[in-house]
């Protein structure tokens, strides 16, 4: 066997590691968003939250506080 013939062979391999990891990922990709839609819907269904305020938190974004609409309402007081 050439190392031309070696090579063709791990290629070969590596190539189908790389399908069969790919496959998994995209598994774990539709895993992901239906537990984070899971998530999003039961919060929003238990919650004060408001939609916005749910999808952020469920799909991990914080919210930033505006001090600034805080400072209005303090001087509206």
């Amino acid at each position: 066997m050439t190392i031309i013939e070696r090579l063709e062979e791990k290629v070969t391999r590596q190539e189908s590691k790389v399908a069969r990891e790919t496959e998994k990922l995209a598994a774990y990709r539709e895993q992901l968003e239906t537990a984070m839609f899971a998530t999003f819907k039961r919060r929003q269904s238990i919650s004060h939250m408001s939609f916005e305020e749910a999808l952020d938190h469920a799909f991990g974004k914080e919210r930033q506080f505006d001090d600034s609409e805080f400072r209005k309402d303090e001087m509206s007081e």
